[in-house]
């Protein structure tokens, strides 16, 4: 199959840590017995192959494994037998077998995976025309794959399949780094990932792929590492490192996600509805107290009885009076009706001052001209005008005491012109 310059599909190739204890899961999900099975089409499970390794490959790997354990442990205590070192040997014996590779967070295993596009493995539908069953983008791509895995790591794939149950087509491949290295004049089987090159150096993989690939259409991955020291070089920002995330926790990321935005989604659904219901039981107080049916602390007023009528229903059900809506409705009109009633009294008080103050003014003016007039009538009748003008006083500093804003002094004039006016 010759380049088509119209597919810029790049290989996907990743690589995996694996410790031995998860060939026991990594089994159960290939032969879809467990682990995340939601992306899984069941219908199309029967298509999946094995292209490297027997149908025990994990059972024989943990066989040699614990082969590699028992002989690297034997060796070692014949090493320190050989070189007299009798404390050592004794301390070794009580810790027994080691693992025959050094702990790290990856494992000593890796799992490939190499992919690419779904859309260029559909291609052009005219392939399929008179061809066998059998895509061949997906055939070109496997020929090309296992010969990859078997040129960079030898005998040390012991597994490799293609999956075409999944959303697009993809080749999982198991590599065992096996190696013999010398430890303290013991010679030491072990597992050691960095003896591959292509393990060792991802971006070196990644271009191996790219060169292996490129005759079928498929074109290297982006450079990524360059691009980062590219711009650390010119002194600009870096790329964000993209992290890969493996589809099973997507899926479980995305799900919470859902879940998360459900559930925020119904949180304002009852906000909304809730603000609903008080605005209605707002409306519905407005409509009440102006229809004459509820006052405006919340009670509700009796009709007027018609012979023969049924009862009416409660304007308000108690069920809802006990609603917010209802009681910052009713707290509302209160406030309101505080406000203009204290302003009603306020105005009525200004005009009652108002009032009184002109009335006492007449009053005054009226004694002042009486106390003049009497001045020129003898002693016993200015005695006598004296003694009624005392009793208007009495009367009049009475009136004054009740009205609102008055200190009760008396505003009159004595008969001996004396002022005791405001």
């Amino acid at each position: 199959m010759t380049k088509d310059t119209r597919d810029a599909f790049p290989v996907v190739l990743r690589f995996e840590g694996l410790h031995p204890e998860d060939l026991g899961g990594y089994e159960a999900h290939r032969l879809r017995k467990g682990g995340d099975l939601g992306h899984v089409d069941r219908t199309r499970s029967q298509l999946n192959r094995r292209l490297i390794g027997e149908a025990d490959w994990a059972e024989q790997a943990l066989a040699e494994i614990a082969e590699m354990r028992s002989e690297n442990f034997a060796e070692e205590l014949e090493a320190l037998e050989r070189r007299k070192r009798r404390k050592d040997l004794r301390r070794r014996l009580a810790e027994g077998p080691k693992d025959p590779w050094r702990a790290s967070r990856h494992g000593p295993l890796r799992e490939v995976i190499l992919t690419a596009n779904r859309e260029w493995f559909e291609g052009d539908l005219s392939e399929f025309l008179g061809e066998s069953d059998r895509n061949p983008r997906e055939v070109a791509f496997e020929e090309r794959a296992v010969a990859w895995l078997k040129h960079h790591f030898d005998d040390d794939v012991i597994h490799a399949r293609a999956d075409l149950d999944e959303q697009a087509y993809h080749i999982h491949a198991v590599i065992m780094p096996r190696a013999t290295v010398e430890i303290k004049g013991a010679t030491r089987r072990m597992l050691q990932p960095s003896i591959h090159p292509m393990i060792k150096d991802y971006e070196a993989a990644q271009d191996s792929v790219g060169a292996w690939f490129a005759e079928i259409g498929l074109t290297r991955g982006e450079r990524r590492a360059q691009a980062i020291r590219n711009a650390l070089a010119s002194g600009q920002e870096p790329p964000k490192q993209r992290r890969h995330v493996r589809p099973a926790e997507w899926r479980r990321q995305e799900e919470l996600r859902l879940a998360r935005k459900a559930t925020e989604v119904e949180d304002r659904r009852r906000e909304v509805a809730a603000r609903e219901d008080e605005a209605q039981a707002v409306i519905d107080y407005a409509d009440a107290v102006a229809a004459g049916r509820m006052n405006e602390d919340g009670r509700e007023v009796a009709p007027e009885p018609v012979k023969d009528a049924p009862p009416a229903p409660p304007v308000f059900p108690p069920d809802r009076k006990a609603t917010g809506g209802f009681q910052r409705a009713r707290k509302a009109f209160r406030m309101a009706l505080r406000r203009l009633t204290a302003r009603a009294e306020a105005d009525a008080r200004r005009r009652a001052e108002a009032e009184f103050a002109e009335a006492l003014d007449s009053v005054q003016q009226a004694r002042e001209a009486i106390a003049k007039a009497a001045q020129t009538l003898p002693q016993d009748l200015r005695e006598r005008v004296g003694q009624a003008l005392k009793i208007a006083v009495a009367r009049t500093m009475r009136a004054e005491r009740s009205a609102p804003g008055r200190d009760g002094r008396d505003p009159g004039r004595n008969l001996s012109g004396e002022t005791g006016r405001r």
